[in-house]
């Protein structure tokens, strides 16, 4: 938002032919540099995360697979193959008497994946899934901002004043200046965060350990958050100032109602409800997971977790 007050407050002051600005070329510079800016964070954001996907989440959901097929040859009679040719034990053959022959380290391996334990990935998972849903609520309030404004006549113009705060308020644009926005900002914001959102899914499920579930939740919100480090280290202070003192909408009215006090509630809901569908449905990680580790490692995890 206040990359975007302050790229538009530069096109209005470079479009007006009333009040021209008195460094027009210098405004040119700085919106050109405060796009390049975006783009770089937005191309960098994708860079990492198909690079996670590629060195990082693959082999964690490949190791696990792996485990798990080991677990299910020694759990079971009699077992089949999955569509990505591991083994899964056959409904009526489990032996959970056969836990206790297995190695210690493969103990602590099969126990640690976090399908063991169905509530804690819930959990994780939705915080990490909440995360998200607060990106893409910034993009659709953005989206919104955008909307509310008054159409210009002319096809690439924006309109300001300045208010009794020395504040500026943004109160029109071009229908051109809007879809622009949309097509470079907004949408390649939500198409990231969508994508990010799958993959931490999918690399914190696939993960070793409980310990490394945490760490990697940290490290998802680090590249979520990479637009903010930037803003803060690269953005020169008279840009922040500038931005901070734009508004595209300001004071925007909500009456009490009950759809104003409980509508930011659906993002709860609809994270929950991925959640609980990603966990028991979609994921790809453990394909035809039977939920069988629980009840085999629920007296090795209690001897692990006493104080010695």
């Amino acid at each position: 938002d206040l990359f975007l007050g302050c790229l538009l407050y530069d096109l209005t002051r470079i479009t007006d032919k009333t009040t021209p600005s008195r460094s027009p070329v210098n405004r040119i510079i700085r919106s050109t540099c405060m796009f390049a800016l975006v783009v770089f964070t937005t191309s960098m954001q994708l860079y990492i995360i198909l690079h996670v996907r590629r060195f990082i989440s693959s082999w964690a959901v490949g190791a696990a697979r792996t485990a798990y097929s080991s677990y299910e040859d020694v759990m079971y009679d009699q077992t089949t193959l999955d569509e990505h040719g591991m083994l899964r034990g056959v409904p009526g053959t489990f032996r959970q008497e056969r836990f206790a022959t297995l190695p210690e380290d493969v103990k602590a391996v099969i126990c640690q994946v976090p399908f063991s334990q169905a509530l804690f990935l819930v959990v994780m998972l939705l915080i990490w899934t909440l995360g998200i849903a607060g990106e893409i609520k910034a993009s659709i309030a953005q989206v919104q901002k955008l909307l509310r404004l008054a159409p210009t006549k002319r096809g690439f113009a924006v309109n300001c004043q300045e208010t009794e705060d020395k504040t500026v308020q943004i109160t029109a644009a071009s229908g051109l200046v809007k879809a622009l926005v949309l097509v470079f900002i907004t949408l390649p914001r939500v198409a990231a965060a969508l994508v990010l959102l799958w993959l931490g899914c999918r690399w914190l499920s696939a993960t070793e350990s409980f310990t490394d579930v945490m760490l990697n939740c940290l490290a998802l919100g680090f590249i979520l958050d990479l637009n903010s480090l930037l803003y803060r280290t690269v953005m020169p202070r008279r840009n922040i100032v500038d931005a901070q003192n734009t508004y595209v909408v300001k004071n925007l009215r909500m009456p009490p109602s009950y759809y104003n006090y409980s509508r930011d509630l659906v993002g709860l809901v609809i994270s929950v409800a991925w959640v609980s569908c990603y966990v028991f449905y979609f994921q790809d990680v453990l394909t035809d997971y039977q939920w069988d580790i629980a009840g085999s490692c629920s007296g090795f995890l209690a001897e692990m977790a006493r104080p010695r």
